[in-house]
């Protein structure tokens, strides 16, 4: 398969001064849409149940759920190998860190810091992501492509204390640096994508790919920095073997979120999730996410999975490819289809697939799709009835 031949003087022939204002326009755009979902749950839906909330300032309360708990409880206090809520070494270190290093700008308001971190990462994602573009597709199509991948619905974790703003960046910065055949800028930001997210150590596999396509398969020294990203994964569980006994605790430790459902004498779910069966917690009860939305999950998958069809080898290199195969791949390692719009979210060549569509009636519904599926997924989560 012959390589798409990139853009001519690239990346210095990228038009920023046409391209920033309209990046920005996205960013703002979708950042809206974000803070609206969040204040018209807090001004209409009653409060979250008692405890689980970790910030009551406004906004704040709705972007710093579910999971920034552990975000933020790592950031400030570290690993614990007894935790109150859960074994919070199932998180890893690299976002937590970032957060601890921006807290000292927000006076040590770690919610604060931990929702900036995630804005401005995503911020910058979206001028990674138009400069990668660019390789391969025009300045329009380029654009557009942000659209997709901004309003895609897993694409709400981004504006959240979550980590998946900050492991999109470091993807990108990987990829952009391969691009350029800067092998050990990528290794390095491999490996500290893997240390927010640990699917960043599949993607080595498509950063090889990049190098071999001119360089051949002969294993050499320029192979070395992609063996980065295992390495610093075997340091952070050789720690947590130190602090909690176990090698592979951060593996075990997410049984911890498949919880049993309570069920009342009629076997019927009373909304109430039981934690107790490994760990010993007490059940707590939320209005859990309602039947139809496996219905989501599986349709939104589809969609992606079906896209798969219009990748297009001369506008698309097969790493790419290769790329989002592997996000595809996550979600049936993982098992957790939960999850798997914000897994989806983070695989930018699919955004690639739809910008390139010539019919403008198709790109304007599947963003239409894109953006109500977004709008959905947020209120679910700000109405603590689905986690991201």
């Amino acid at each position: 398969m012959s390589r798409p031949t990139p853009l001519p003087a690239w990346p210095q022939s990228i038009d920023w001064r046409w391209a920033l204002p309209r990046i920005l326009v996205v960013f703002l755009v979708t950042r809206l849409l974000l803070v609206a979902v969040a204040v018209a749950v807090e001004t209409t839906q009653p409060a979250p149940p008692e405890g689980v909330a970790i910030d009551d300032r406004p906004v704040l309360t709705s972007l710093t759920v579910w999971d920034a708990r552990y975000y933020t409880s790592i950031s400030d206090l570290g690993y614990h190998a007894d935790p109150d809520y859960g074994p919070d070494y199932a998180f890893y270190p690299g976002y937590p860190i970032v957060v601890r290093a921006a807290s000292l700008l927000t006076l040590g308001d770690t919610n604060l810091a931990a929702v900036a971190v995630a804005n401005l990462a995503f911020l910058l994602a979206l001028v990674a992501l138009y400069a990668l573009s660019r390789r391969y597709l025009d300045r329009e199509r380029a654009l557009r492509s942000q659209w997709f991948f901004a309003l895609a619905p897993g694409a709400a974790a981004f504006g959240l204390a979550y980590s998946d703003s900050v492991f999109v960046l470091l993807l990108l910065a990987a990829f952009l640096a391969m691009e350029e055949r800067r092998v050990w800028i990528a290794g390095i930001a491999l490996a500290l994508a893997t240390l927010v997210r640990v699917p960043g150590i599949l993607f080595g596999l498509p950063l090889l790919m990049m190098l071999t396509a001119e360089e051949g398969y002969r294993p050499s020294r320029r192979w070395l920095p992609l063996l980065l990203a295992p390495a610093v994964l075997v340091a952070f569980y050789g720690y947590l073997w130190w602090l909690t006994g176990d090698f592979f605790a951060a593996a075990a430790a997410q049984s911890y979120w498949n919880p049993d459902p309570v069920l009342d004498e009629a076997g019927a779910p009373t909304g109430a999730l039981d934690f107790t069966t490994s760990h010993g917690d007490e059940s707590f009860s939320l209005a859990w996410a309602p039947e139809w939305i496996y219905a989501i999950w599986i349709g939104i998958l589809a969609v992606y999975v079906f896209l798969f069809v219009y990748f297009r080898h001369d506008r698309i290199p097969l790493p790419y490819l290769t790329m989002a195969v592997m996000t595809v791949a996550t979600i049936f390692i993982s098992a957790g289809l939960q999850s798997s719009t914000r897994y989806l979210a983070v695989a930018w060549p699919f955004a690639w697939v739809l910008a390139n569509r010539r019919s403008r009636f198709g790109r304007s519904a599947a963003l239409v799709v894109f953006a109500v599926g977004q709008v959905v997924l947020l209120w679910l989560a700000f109405t603590w009835r689905l986690a991201p």
